[in-house]
């Protein structure tokens, strides 16, 4: 029998479907059982009371009517079949209670009906939760009004309108209780299900990191071997043909780019290992970068411009390289006779800081708005700006173990106005 209801509640279940219709399809099958349920107990009543034939022949043909429901998911049309079990179950509850009459209690049954909307479509707020329930309430608004006005078209017994309203108000329960209880069991299965894929891409995750840290550092090895022999060799060399000079000078500056490059993939590898959030003094970090950075802002005149900065909970290490990258950027991409002038602000918001550092360098188009975090990208050429294209990945990366989000306003030779948030949270480790 257990069998028997595993394979009815799975039909129309497909490997690969996602938890999410996996749950509403189950759910749409047990409710689809418990409906011809509900029914037979309504037929066998009649034929144990002898009721008049004409009930008993309407609750007969009703078992096999969710028949459809069943099938119309075995052949995959689950938005069809969702529509369907709800207009039945109106049509149903109200023939029912037309036919026989306010004392069998039909029209209790939209009580739990009331249910079957928020369960069988969408997660989110839709109409056709808004629709089906409120027909579903109009519809016992309609039969109190009915009642009141006309008679039923069946003529039943005394004896049957007692045993009818028990079985009414004990399906009521029943019912009731039922779609809750299913409501909640795949709901915790949806969830499981949706835990089980979060630590896959956890692990995923981990090892993807670990692969890039062993590459990295693996690289970094014959590299430096490479770089040695490299030199070696034009030493030996040295004078015999002014071509392999160059031809050396170029592979030793692409390999030192090379270099970079790996240290900074192991940097990056580095940055989802376990940080400490702390109280920290923004006002001390820029302090420490402009100090670290008198020489350029020195010979390049920069002007800084910023308010009392306040204290947030982060990771001091990497809020630094956060704010140092973007205040390079906004020093290196300048036009040649430019002064740098770089203007920092915030505003304290309910969950969340937002910080804007804005310069009056060479700007950014609106194309580049996509690929400009991606990590080694480049819009400029090596020979008019240097770098290898990891400081905003970098600052990306910074800004979403804060939980917070970056973005900028493209506006080309206009200067950049890069935007971050940072969220509020207790000290924690990420």
């Amino acid at each position: 029998m257990k069998n028997i209801r595993h394979n009815i509640l799975n039909i129309g279940v497909q490997k690969g479907q996602s938890p999410f219709v996996i749950k509403k399809v189950r759910i749409l099958n047990e409710l689809s059982l418990i409906a011809v349920a509900v029914i037979i107990i309504f037929f066998v009543t009649s034929l144990s009371i002898n009721s008049p034939i004409n009930v008993t022949i309407i609750n007969g043909c009703l078992i096999p009517v969710f028949g459809i429901i069943l099938l119309l998911n075995y052949y995959q049309k689950y938005y069809l079949s969702q529509l369907i079990y709800c207009v039945l179950s109106i049509i149903i509850i109200g023939g029912m209670a037309i036919l026989l009459g306010e004392t069998f209690h039909f029209q209790y049954l939209f009580i739990p009906y009331l249910g079957l909307p928020l369960v069988i479509f969408e997660e989110e707020k839709t109409r056709k939760k808004n629709i089906f329930a409120l027909l579903g309430v109009l519809m016992f608004t309609y039969l109190r009004w009915h009642f009141y006005h006309f008679e039923p078209f069946i003529t039943t017994t005394d004896e049957l309108q007692g045993y009818s309203q028990i079985v009414v108000d004990f399906i009521n329960l029943g019912v009731s209780l039922i779609i809750l209880s299913i409501f909640l069991s795949e709901n915790n299965k949806y969830i499981n299900s949706i835990k089980d894929k979060q630590e896959q891409l956890e692990r995923k995750n981990y090892e993807l990191e670990h692969f890039t840290y062993i590459c990295s550092h693996n690289l970094s090895e014959p590299l430096r071997t490479t770089s040695s022999f490299l030199k070696f060799i034009k030493k030996e060399a040295q004078g015999s043909n002014e071509k392999f000079d160059l031809y050396f000078d170029y592979i030793h500056d692409e390999m030192k780019i090379m270099d970079q490059m790996i240290l900074s993939l192991l940097t990056f590898s580095k940055l989802s290992h376990e940080q400490e959030f702390k109280v920290t003094n923004l006002n001390g970090i820029l302090a420490e970068i402009r100090n670290e950075k008198k020489d350029v802002i020195s010979q390049k005149n920069v002007v800084f411009t910023y308010n009392v900065l306040p204290e947030i909970d982060a990771v001091p290490e990497l809020i630094k390289l956060l704010f140092e990258h973007l205040i390079t950027n906004a020093i290196k991409y300048q036009n040649e006779s430019a002064i740098p002038e770089i203007n920092i602000t915030y505003k304290e918001c309910s969950t969340y800081w937002q910080f804007c550092i804005s310069d009056n360098g060479i700007g950014i188009t609106d194309q580049n708005q996509d690929k400009i975090f991606d990590m080694f990208t480049r819009l400029h050429l090596k020979s008019e700006y240097e770098g290898i294209g990891v400081g905003l990945a970098f600052c990306k990366k910074i800004v979403e173990m804060h939980n917070g989000c970056i973005w900028f306003k493209p506006k080309q030779n206009e200067g950049s106005q890069f935007f971050f948030t940072i969220k509020k949270q207790d000290s924690v480790k990420i």
